[in-house]
Order: structure tokens, then sequence, then C-alpha cells
């Protein structure tokens, strides 16, 4: 894990956060800041292992509790970078709501999102194109190295997409399980996906 990487390369660990009360009952929760449940604490204190023989050159975390305190138990002692381009997709007035619980206007605006994620903002939210922007800026910014990034399901998808591709409405998704780590390796000859929704610690 700790193999050395080609000169000029970034390689990132993208860690989804534990289980929260919302995931549990199939919530939005978006830029809503929950805790972790008894759940997601354990989960991330079982990351734990899995990443302390790992030599990473900084570690970031989305600015959101359940990401900030799942990078914190699976590292303990190291400095988290707090970065909001890390945050899960904005989901507007969708947060807090089950989608398939949704009726009338609002139900009708959750199709329209869908059709079209990429280029449609969520009504006082975002576009997956919105998150792609801060996402691929954050990578940007990282000199060569090893980096943890703790995350959201969302928006470690989003960040898969920008190496894999979106995909068209209704033909296939990723699965992020909660402390998952999925590593992308970005070098000249182009971006190498290493490992997706590994979660055997678990």
């Amino acid at each position: 894990m700790n193999d050395p990487l080609a000169p000029g390369a970034v390689e990132i660990w993208y860690v989804r956060h534990g289980e929260t009360d919302w995931n549990r009952a199939g919530l939005i929760q978006g830029w809503i800041d929950l805790p972790l449940n008894d759940v997601g604490a354990s989960q991330a204190r079982r990351l734990a292992p899995r990443l302390a023989g790992v030599a990473f050159d900084a570690v970031f975390a989305s600015d959101l509790g359940r990401a900030r305190a799942t990078a914190q138990s699976a590292l303990p002692g190291v400095d988290v970078r707090l970065d909001p381009r890390l945050r899960e997709l904005d989901y507007g007035i969708f947060e807090g709501k089950a989608w398939d619980a949704l009726e009338g206007e609002e139900a009708a605006l959750a199709a329209r999102w869908r059709a079209d994620p990429v280029g449609q903002r969520i009504p006082d939210g975002e576009s997956y194109g919105d998150m792609q922007v801060r996402l691929d800026a954050f990578r940007a910014d990282l000199p060569p190295g090893r980096y943890a990034a703790f995350s959201h399901g969302g928006a470690i998808r989003v960040a898969l997409y920008g190496v894999l591709g979106r995909p068209a409405p209704g033909t296939w998704r990723l699965e992020i399980d909660n402390t998952s780590i999925t590593r992308v390796r970005y070098e000249e000859r182009g971006p190498t996906l290493v490992t997706l929704n590994d979660h055997a610690h678990l």
C-alpha cells in the first residue's frame, strides 16, 4: 500500500464517512450536518487498522461533522485538514426527505434533475456539474504524493465519473458503502482506479 508512486503522480484514497441515522433511515443528507451514529463510530474505528501503515502526505476531510469524525477516528493523532470542496452534493429542497416519498411538484422536480443531474441544479442546491468543478479544483491543488480524502458517497461517485465517464441515466451506478476505501492514482499517462468500494475491514 506504500508502493512508490511514479514521478509527478497523485494518489487519492477517497474514504466515505461512517453511518448516520439518516443513512439508516434512507433520508437525503446533503449539507445537513449530522453526527455519526453508534454503528458509524464503530465503522470508523474498524477502519483505523487498515490505514495505520499508510504514509499519507496529508489527510483531508469534508468540513461536515460525519466526515471529520470518521477521519479523526480512523487516523487518530493525525492533522486533518478540512476542505468544504469535499462536501456531499447540496441537495437543496430535498434534504431531510426520502426519494420515494416525494410527491407532486417535488417529485416532478426530482425527475427533471435525475434526467440531467450534471446540468440541472436542484432548487436551492447544486448539480453534479457544480460538484465536479469543486472536486476537480481540490485535486488540482494537490502536489505529487499520496493523500487521504474523507468525503461522501455522492462526491466520491462524481470524482470517479471524472475517471470512468458519467453513466447515462438509468444505466449503471457505483456502490460506495460507509467507510469504504476507493483509491485513484492520477499519472501523466492517465488515471488508474486501484480499488473501488473496499470495505473488507467491516
